[in-house]
């Protein structure tokens, strides 16, 4: 008998197995019920099943090696406590430890969902935006682990169950995992467990992990994310340092791509020094508020400023509305050029300040130009942070309080295409506004992500504009460098990155 069978009690009738959940190398974990509470627990036995034995009596004996299984028990207790002691939502909770049958016992959450390489097998690779969902998940709960000088050692799809009550994943397994000390030693000697795919070089190295290293479960995490985008189980460690990553689908972002190559580096060195490093590389691929990213759905439907993304009739709406704009500033146009003729008398000074089309002022003093940035992001580490002399645009700004003396532009149509872009990357972006009497209005699209969202601001006198929404996630400040070129900046939470824009 390797595994306890239904209707057997633990603790005095606490607790009552239902049935196995699973086995691995070192233990057994199963089903049961906490008889008090009426409530689902999955517990995990301690069981070796090379060098263990259960007797008819359910007590485990050890067949060989007795010390070795006698320091990973002790381990698997230190386990359990150590996992108890976290409080995370993406870390399983341990809520009992005992020791009985001649092993240890631990109770956990019962977990109801699939584990990410369940939902792989069954359904193929994830989307982008899912899977980078779930890996930022994951890894806010490592960098958690991480702060207690803690390295799980075991990051897979296997080990990230999805619960289904809300689609959260939960980091569980803790098995191969060491605990070290202040000065970042193990406090314990047994070696590590390896997972092929997914475990980085130095673990299947003597005294690889022997100092605590978050890159070790950084390498882990990009595989994981490797295999949630492609289906596939990554190249092992050695593999990549003889022949490298094997090409990405192109529908990849090149920012997740990039991200995965960085995390899966076979020198630790050359892997990102923290879960926080990687995760701001990834901030331009992720579901998060940012410049890159089209708003969560609960987002959507609060806000009211944000469109669905573009369809085929809205593009043929836009065309004929700039075709009818087009007709109506031509006949102004003739118009205004007839009256000249007429009355030989050229149009007052004031009427030409208020054209903003023909605004020339000198050309840009930083030259600023993203055709020498890099085709994919690395990391936002270096980020260009806000600037203190741009003006902070609130969405409180009434941009229809304009001072009587100030000179008015007319009522024209803008299409702006071109990019925002830092050292690191560039993004394309089109803005399709309406100016009329300084006040702007219109819509910024996404190019890359095809989402839309709805934009004020104010025109100026010499041409620059800001730009922004009524939510505070976008504020665009630009400047006319030339007949038809913006330059500028554009922000979105923390992050800032420059602006080129042609008419």
């Amino acid at each position: 008998m390797q595994h306890l069978h239904q209707g057997t009690t633990l603790q005095g009738g606490k607790y009552q197995i239902e049935h196995m959940l699973g086995q691995g190398g070192f233990g057994i974990t199963y089903l049961a019920e906490q008889n008090q509470l009426k409530m689902k627990v999955a517990i995990k036995e301690f069981f070796i099943h090379d060098l263990c034995i259960r007797d008819d009596t359910a007590n485990v004996r050890t067949l060989t090696q007795a010390d070795m299984v006698d320091r990973y028990r002790k381990k698997f207790f230190k386990e359990a406590q150590m996992i108890a002691r976290f409080n995370h939502p993406g870390i399983v909770r341990v809520t009992d430890i005992f020791e009985e049958n001649n092993t240890v016992y631990y109770v956990m959450d019962y977990l109801e969902g699939e584990s990410l390489a369940d939902i792989i097998k069954e359904n193929g690779p994830l989307s982008e935006r899912t899977a980078v969902r779930y890996i930022k998940k994951v890894a806010d709960a490592l960098d958690y682990i991480h702060q207690s000088n803690v390295n799980h050692l075991d990051i897979k799809p296997a080990n990230i169950m999805i619960r289904r009550s809300d689609d959260e994943p939960i980091i569980i397994d803790f098995g191969v995992s060491k605990q070290y000390d202040e000065q970042k030693d193990q406090a314990t000697t047994t070696p590590p467990g390896v997972s092929n795919g997914y475990s980085p070089l130095e673990q299947y190295e003597p005294g690889g992990v022997s100092t605590f290293s978050p890159q070790s479960d950084i390498y882990a995490l990009g595989a994981t994310l490797y295999k949630l985008l492609t289906g596939n189980t990554p190249p092992k460690a050695s593999y990549l340092l003889n022949e490298g990553l094997p090409p990405l689908p192109s529908h990849i972002s090149p920012q997740v791509c990039k991200a995965i190559e960085w995390a899966m580096q076979p020198r630790r060195n050359d892997r990102p020094a923290s879960v926080k490093e990687l995760m701001r590389m990834m901030s331009a691929a992720g579901p998060e508020e940012t410049l890159f990213a089209a708003p969560r759905e609960e987002e959507r439907d609060s806000r009211g400023g944000v469109d669905d993304v573009a369809t085929p009739y809205d593009d043929g709406k836009k065309r004929r509305v700039l075709i009818a704009v087009i007709v109506a500033l031509l006949l102004i146009i003739v118009t205004g050029g007839y009256y000249m003729l007429k009355t030989n008398e050229p149009m007052d000074n004031a009427d030409s300040k208020q054209t903003t089309s023909n605004v020339n002022p000198p050309e840009a003093a930083d030259g600023s130009n993203p055709a020498g940035a890099q085709d994919s992001p690395t990391t936002d580490n270096d980020a260009i942070q806000p600037s203190a002399e741009i003006e902070d645009v609130s969405t409180s700004a009434d941009v229809s309080e304009v001072a009587a003396d100030t000179p008015l532009p007319p009522k024209s149509h803008i299409n702006l295409d071109g990019s925002f872009y830092n050292q690191k990357g560039s993004w394309p972006v089109k803005f399709d506004i309406q100016v009329n009497n300084c006040k702007i209005s219109g819509t910024y699209r996404n190019v890359s992500q095809n989402v839309s969202m709805k934009v004020v601001g104010r025109m100026y006198d010499d041409g620059s504009m800001e730009i922004y929404d009524n939510n505070s996630i976008l504020s665009v400040n630009l400047h006319k460098t030339d007949r038809n070129v913006y330059e500028g900046q554009a922000t979105s939470g923390t992050t800032t990155l420059q602006v080129r824009l042609e008419e």
